[in-house]
């Protein structure tokens, strides 16, 4: 009689702990982790990515003067793509940033700032002048040293691609910043010529 009673309460007592498993107030399991949510730059992941933003944010806000600022048909069409293709380096930015739960500034800092505020009293020739100079001279050896660097052995195949694409966009718009000069300086040339 004692045994059957002792096995009458613990199967109610199982039956009442099944029961509570089963409630419907009962909290879902957690969801597992993504795999982006435990992702982690590396430090200098981290800091390159940072320097590549901050990079593409002041050269949109430069190249996005030149349709108020310049009186070239070219110069514009060539803003309009410095700023189209800094922009969308900006997204893969934010987008690494966001898998590895980083936040990126959300605005330039002040010394970049202040460089972008020393376009905004430049107009026509001389805008376009400082605008097709500075293109010339975004990519420093700091940069550059960290594209490489990149490149090479960033911590994952998304931070190589940003490094080889801002890479290929930087040498692209040097490239084209150098024949706008050139055809410039050309054009100079030929009418001082004229007008001896």
């Amino acid at each position: 009689m004692t045994v059957s009673y002792v096995r009458l309460c613990l199967s109610a007592g199982l039956l009442a702990g099944l029961a509570a498993c089963n409630a419907p107030d009962a909290p879902p399991a957690p969801a597992l982790p993504s795999v982006a949510s435990t992702y982690k730059l590396t430090t200098a992941d981290a800091t390159f990515i940072q320097q590549v933003d901050e990079m593409d944010q002041t050269q949109i806000a430069i190249a996005t003067l030149a349709a108020t600022h310049s009186n070239s048909d070219v110069i514009k069409a060539f803003a309009t793509t410095v700023q189209g293709d800094h922009t969308t380096n900006q997204k893969a930015v934010a987008k690494i940033a966001s898998d590895a739960n980083l936040t990126v500034a959300a605005k330039i800092d002040a010394a970049d700032q202040e460089h972008v505020d020393s376009f905004s009293h430049l107009y026509g020739a001389a805008y376009d002048r400082m605008f097709l100079r500075d293109v010339v001279s975004v990519r420093t050896a700091d940069l550059d040293k960290a594209i490489t660097t990149a490149k090479a052995s960033g911590g994952t195949p998304d931070i190589k691609t940003l490094a080889s694409d801002t890479d290929k966009l930087l040498t692209d718009h040097t490239s084209r910043a150098h024949d706008l000069m050139g055809d410039r300086t050309i054009r100079h040339h030929a009418k001082h010529k004229r007008n001896r």
